[in-house]
This record gives structure tokens, C-alpha cells and sequence, in this order.
């Protein structure tokens, strides 16, 4: 019996030079647990930081799957678009605040090689384009220094530190619709 509740999909999957990124689906579980949830350096700044169970990670996967029937987008699923392999995670969650948080997190194998502003400057693309979002927030734990040059990278702006999300101190980053800026690298919307 499947771990995962039945969620109704309804985010695009986007295309660019070297990802595929797509709503999680059950089949999913294994090999995000094992690239992502499963290593102690991947989930140190992650919430709870620290590695978690295959239940545990089952119990993330419901919660994104669930945060997609509800908002019809989510954090999703990043494929190397070469091989087919799951790679990490990197979408968008909107808190009951209703601010938007792009969220991103890759294989310790994958580090250093772009695979973080590439997925972050596309789903920024799709969260601007496709779902109209007026501004998309993002957050790291301040000794998190790179994530927060992903965040650089991708054109956002740092605000400085708050605690208004996950009960702890964050460096905020922010990026409004109107100073955002598409490139020209490969970005494709696949209903």
C-alpha cells in the first residue's frame, strides 16, 4: 500500500537546460529519501535539521503533495533531465500568511554545478508568469552561505533577519514581480 494519500496534480512541469522539474508522485519516495532527507549535511539547514526516517520523509512528500491540491503548486521534484534521476527538490510553499517561499534543496553529489539557480530562476519565472504571484520570499539559517548566493544568483534581495518562519532566525530574501527579469535560458511550461 502506498505511503501517499491521493493528491490531485495540477502544477505544470517546466523544462529547462538541464532539469526537469515536476510535482512529487509516489514512486518518488525512495529515491528522495535517499538523496535528500537520508544525509546529514543535505538536511543540517533544512527545518528540524537533521536527517529524518523514510516515514518521516513519506510524511514530508504528503505534506507537499497536499500543499498542491490546496494551492495548485507545491515544492516539486528535480530530475536530472539527462538521466531521469531525482536529484532534489525546489518549488514554491505558501505560508498562512500568504507570503510565498521558493524552497530548494539538491543531492550532496550535486553541489556546485548550478543545479540551484537553475531551478530557483525557473520556478521564480513560473511563479511571476504562470501564477501572477506579486513577490516570492526566501529564507536561510545565516550561517547557510550558500544558499543564501543561490538566492543572489537568482536576483534576490536580502531584507534582513526575522523570525516569522519555522520558530527560528532567518536571513529573508525577497524578489517583487516587477523587478524581475526572465533570461534567455531554456525555460518550457509542459502542461
Amino acid at each position: 500500500m502506498s505511503p501517499f494519500r491521493v493528491a490531485r496534480i495540477s502544477m505544470h512541469t517546466i523544462e529547462t537546460a538541464r532539469l526537469i522539474i515536476r510535482p512529487f508522485v509516489d514512486d518518488d519516495l525512495d529515491a528522495y529519501h535517499q538523496q535528500v532527507y537520508s544525509d546529514p549535511e543535505v538536511t543540517r539547514y533544512l527545518p528540524g535539521g537533521r536527517p529524518r526516517s523514510r516515514q518521516e520523509t513519506a510524511d514530508i512528500l504528503n505534506y507537499f503533495m497536499d500543499h498542491e491540491r490546496l494551492c495548485d503548486f507545491s515544492i516539486a521534484a528535480v530530475l536530472d533531465k539527462s538521466t531521469g534521476e531525482l536529484i532534489g527538490h525546489c518549488g514554491l510553499h505558501q505560508f498562512d500568511s500568504g507570503d510565498v517561499e521558493i524552497g530548494y534543496s539538491f543531492a550532496r553529489a550535486r553541489w556546485g554545478q548550478g543545479y540551484a539557480p537553475e531551478a530557483g530562476r525557473a520556478i521564480l519565472r513560473y511563479g511571476f508568469e504562470s501564477l501572477n504571484l506579486n513577490a516570492i520570499i526566501a529564507l536561510a539559517m545565516p550561517p547557510n552561505l550558500a544558499s543564501q548566493r543561490v538566492m543572489q544568483k537568482i536576483g534576490m534581495h536580502q531584507e534582513g533577519i526575522t523570525t516569522l518562519y519555522y520558530q527560528t532566525e532567518l536571513v529573508l530574501y525577497r524578489l517583487a514581480r516587477a523587478d524581475f527579469q526572465p533570461d534567455s535560458r531554456l525555460y518550457r511550461v509542459i502542461p
